[in-house]
């Protein structure tokens, strides 16, 4: 009898453990979907194209008018973001950018000759094999087997540029060529991964060790060297700045335009202020200019008293006084 009831409890106790099982099972699934391009491929090549424009020293163009002719490079890829680079490094290096080609002193034409990706894969084990079917058998594909797989993406951008001027289209200053890379690693090892490491993958942080931010000076006579990837701040009077924090020269920045863009006047407002300004000296030099006109029954005006003739007998009526004795 007792087997009986332990047997019972058992049957009770799997039940439950089935019930409480199934209660808790489930299921779940989520849409994903992936861009045409995958993002390590894009941030390969845009890190590539930040190296090759970094590499152009523009302080040789500093302080003209400048405008960029980007034709040749409209069939690259992402040349867009090749101009804008470009477009940032010429305003940081001192360039005054023209939309408008004829308002421009100097043409600065652009080319590039590579922007594109290559990938190399090794891999130790066991690749990934097809084995042909025949009689009963199908085809069968036997998967990768790899104790140990590395994959190494890279980008290459090479880019020229050279400037001529506007009038006469004479040979102003060139480049040569500059060719940049980026490169990214990917690591697995008995199927655990991947490990990646790479240019794209550095951070600007080291050791709890700051990445220095740059302060330029825009009136200096010497002639600064920026990054595109690197921060600076562009400001005037640089040995009184230094001190400052980045939030209190963004806001001084900020202030000095609106300042400068509330002072500034056009050429016809202060023509026509001039203008207003030199009517009524007009009209007092002419008040003060007018000649007195006089009538001509009017008597001249008489002199005054202090340079009259002192009086005589003749002034007062008495011509020939009588005696009063005779």
């Amino acid at each position: 009898m007792f087997g009986t009831h332990r047997s019972s409890f058992c049957r009770f106790a799997v039940l439950c453990l089935t019930l409480c099982l199934a209660g808790t099972a489930g299921c779940g699934t989520s849409k994903l979907s992936n861009t045409s391009r995958t993002a390590t491929e894009q941030l390969l090549l845009s890190d590539a194209m930040d190296r090759a424009v970094s590499q152009v020293n523009f302080s040789i163009l500093s302080g003209k008018k400048v405008f960029i002719k980007s034709t040749a490079i409209e069939s690259v890829t992402d040349h867009k973001y090749l101009l804008s680079l470009i477009r940032q490094h010429t305003l940081a290096s001192g360039c005054l950018l023209q939309e408008v080609e004829e308002e421009a002193d100097i043409i600065l034409e652009l080319r590039a000759g590579t922007s594109g990706t290559d990938q190399h894969d090794t891999m130790f084990g066991i690749s990934e094999m097809t084995i042909p079917g025949f009689g009963y058998f199908t085809t069968t594909t036997l998967p990768e087997v790899a104790i140990a797989k590395k994959t190494v993406q890279k980008a290459t951008v090479k880019i020229g540029i050279f400037a001529y001027t506007r009038e006469g289209r004479r040979p102003v200053w060139q480049s040569g060529n500059t060719v940049a890379e980026s490169r990214s690693k990917s690591r697995w090892i008995f199927g655990m991964g991947p490990y990646q490491t790479g240019d794209i993958y550095d951070e600007a942080v080291f050791d709890d060790t700051n990445v220095s931010i740059p302060l330029i000076d825009v009136d200096s006579d010497e002639k600064q060297f920026v990054s595109v990837g690197s921060q600076a701040f562009f400001r005037k009077n640089l040995d009184e700045e230094k001190k400052k924090t980045e939030e209190e020269i963004i806001e001084d920045v900020v202030q000095e335009t609106a300042e400068e863009a509330e002072n500034a006047e056009t050429p016809a407002e202060e023509e026509t202020a001039e203008a207003k300004d030199a009517v009524p000296a007009e009209k007092e030099t002419a008040a003060v200019t007018q000649p007195e006109v006089t009538l001509g029954n009017n008597p001249e005006p008489e002199p005054p008293a202090s340079q009259l003739p002192p009086p005589t007998a003749a002034s007062y009526g008495v011509l020939n006084p009588a005696p009063i004795f005779e």
